[in-house]
């Protein structure tokens, strides 16, 4: 007797194991057919240009990314970012969620924050950023790629209205170091 119950839990393991190859190997060929493009182009960063009045910037956002994915085609963002953090994005992308680092865009979703589809051009205009200094950052992801990795461009700094808080750093019209120095110097 015991050789035949030993023979049915061989039968029942046999067909998990199979059962489980097959639930696989579907799921392997679902993701194939949902997104075969994946790995055919990789993502790149946006062309990104700004001009700054006072405290306020104009960003345009130019997108180069295939369309080819359509609606899950790669989408990009120009970031207003505290310069000082500017560097360590790109090796922790989820301080894109910290309002302490981006300045702009003000996050809400994902397409608020990568909001400019592939193949378009988008200007968009950030009043009243806070005096400082920051980087100008272009920045696209691809949807269909988990984990999300963001193409980053170089970053572009900036300084935004008077950082240095009302410090006179004085003239150099006319080159003079005099001037410059004014404030610092006994009369």
């Amino acid at each position: 007797m015991r050789g035949s119950s030993m023979q049915v839990e061989s039968k029942f393991t046999i067909r998990r194991v199979v059962g489980a190859v097959a639930v696989a190997a579907a799921t392997v060929g679902g993701a194939a057919l949902i997104s075969p493009a994946i790995a055919s182009a990789a993502v790149t960063a946006p062309e990104v240009t700004f001009t700054v009045d006072g405290n306020d910037m104009s960003l345009t956002v130019v997108n180069n990314n295939s369309t080819a994915n359509g609606a899950l085609a790669p989408r990009c963002q120009a970031l207003v970012v505290n310069a000082l953090e500017a560097a360590n994005i790109a090796d922790d992308p989820s301080k894109l969620l910290d309002p302490t680092v981006v300045v702009y865009p003000h996050v809400a979703d994902l397409q608020s924050l990568f909001g400019v589809p592939a193949g378009e051009t988008v200007t968009m205009p950030v009043a009243d950023v806070p005096d400082g200094m920051y980087a100008v950052i272009g920045a696209c992801i691809d949807p269909t790629v988990i984990p999300i990795k963001p193409a980053f461009g170089t970053p572009q700094l900036v300084t935004i209205g008077n950082p240095f808080g009302g410090i006179d750093m004085g003239s150099l019209s006319g080159g003079s170091l005099e001037g410059l120095l004014s404030g610092f110097l006994p009369k």
